[in-house]
């Protein structure tokens, strides 16, 4: 996230998925905006969807009820949500940050929303368990149809059902606390109201929020757009992506841990000796990777992580 001043409001894509599902290929509409999504990704790697298949009732009530029941709950309830996976449980605490996030894995899924509810709520909560649930499952939707797209317009189609069955949903919810009171402020080298700015470590991430804006993406020139989507809208990213509280949900498609990502051999320029800019890698060990002391100072993760230019030069 940038500051305000170097931030521009500055014009990025936005695309009407209004009446498309999964079983609209093939249709004239779809091919319309799928031809948008890939000239959106090319151009800048992230576009805003217009959904309003999630409704908005739901959208207001998981924003107004169930995050906010969520964060209130007391830090040592909100620290059960743990893993061994770096970016899978709950982040805070952090000096000068005012910001809290916690992760559902499995979100789309009834098990997978009773686990963490369950670690929030020992005797159960069957309203928070519905919200999330149902919210997870219908933006899950957005992501199968972009997902979807991609593959189509790469000749890769094929490829769709293995790539849905190998990933998983990970909500990240998270609380951005309003600015505190001017009197109250540290100095403003140490006050920060929003996180650093970062790469998501996933394939494709969907971002929902209410209506409080925050959110910057970098544009493929380097420079900053502050991204104001409308209510039934959500920022589309390709990942490696204050005066109010601000309350964001990011439902984020990873691969499963052991997943050898690799590109198909049809993309390749030579079948003899096809010139892929990265190594096959597993999800899990890249991930590790970027938590370690070269992967937190690599100016890119992925290149170093497997990069075969930063490979081949190691090497010389």
């Amino acid at each position: 996230m940038a500051s305000e001043d170097s931030a521009a409001k500055q014009k990025y894509p936005k695309i009407d998925f209004s009446e498309l599902d999964i079983a609209s290929p093939g249709t004239p509409r779809w091919e319309a905006v799928r031809e948008q999504v890939m000239e959106a990704l090319a151009s800048c790697g992230f576009f805003e969807a217009v959904f309003p298949q999630v409704a908005q009732e739901l959208r207001e009530s998981f924003f107004g009820t169930a995050m906010k029941e969520l964060f209130a709950l007391p830090l040592d309830t909100k620290l059960r949500n743990t893993s061994n996976k770096p970016f899978h449980g709950y982040l805070g605490q952090i000096p000068y940050l005012s910001y809290e996030s916690l992760a559902i894995l499995d979100a789309s899924l009834p098990q997978g929303v009773d686990s963490f509810t369950s670690l929030m709520w020992p005797g159960g909560n069957p309203a928070f368990r519905e919200m999330v649930c149902s919210f997870s499952k219908q933006v899950a939707v957005l992501d199968e149809i972009i997902r979807k797209m991609i593959l189509e317009s790469l000749g890769v189609e094929k490829y769709h059902k293995t790539l849905m069955e190998s990933h998983r949903f990970l909500l990240r919810v998270s609380e951005y606390a309003a600015a505190p009171p001017k009197q109250q402020q540290v100095s403003e080298e140490k006050q920060q109201l929003g996180l650093v700015p970062h790469r998501d470590k996933n394939t494709l991430a969907i971002v929902c929020q209410n209506q409080v804006d925050g959110l910057e993406m970098e544009t493929s020139d380097g420079g900053w757009v502050v991204v104001t989507p409308s209510p039934a809208s959500f920022i589309v990213i390709a990942g490696d992506a204050f005066r109010a509280t601000r309350y964001s949900a990011i439902l984020f498609s990873i691969p499963e841990d052991d997943m050898v990502i690799r590109a198909p051999p049809e993309l390749a320029d030579d079948h003899q000796s096809p010139g892929f800019k990265f190594k096959p890698f597993d999800y899990g060990s890249y991930v590790r990777f970027c938590v370690t002391e070269e992967g937190m100072n690599a100016g890119c993760q992925l290149d170093a992580f497997c990069g075969v230019a930063n490979q081949q030069q190691q090497q010389v």
